[in-house]
């Protein structure tokens, strides 16, 4: 039996959406860079196995948006949370889990399984919760997003 799905990256800006997307494709797709919004709309990456085909799809950061622009790519954004079979949902230790909470709670909505992925967790943690296998950062996303165990 072949197995197909579509797995769908979201967040904020700047928090490795991009990044995952090529590491989970294999391949060069999305372009990495530091600066903010240079994803624009979504990009798709397709895995095949003998039994399986995994569609991922990298979306623009999330934002309020100031201009047209970042209208329409707010819509990327939104229009993935409709048709996942899997969200991905990214954020790092840098940011604030609050700030987009509008959006948050849109994710918290959907029926669809929500994962929960916590990048750059290497930056500015101390060294006592690496030791004990948490961050700080955890306890807030539970917090904020209402997304349970993460």
């Amino acid at each position: 039996m072949h197995k197909a799905g579509f797995v769908n990256i979201v967040g904020n800006p700047n928090v490795g959406k991009s990044t995952l997307m090529n590491s989970l494709v294999g391949e060069r797709i999305s372009i990495i860079t530091s600066k903010a919004q240079t994803t624009r709309h979504r990009i798709m990456g397709i895995v095949n196995t003998e039994d399986m085909q995994i569609v991922y799809s990298d979306t623009p950061g999330v934002l309020v948006p100031n201009y047209k622009l970042q209208e329409s790519m707010l819509n990327f954004s939104q229009s993935a949370l409709l048709d996942a079979d899997i969200l991905l949902y990214v954020t790092d230790v840098v940011e604030a889990p609050a700030k987009n909470q509008s959006f948050l709670d849109k994710v918290a909505r959907e029926t669809v399984p929500v994962l929960v992925v916590i990048n750059k967790v290497d930056l500015g943690i101390p060294a006592l919760f690496r030791r004990q296998g948490q961050t700080p950062c955890v306890a807030e996303c539970r917090d904020y997003t209402g997304f349970g165990t993460i």
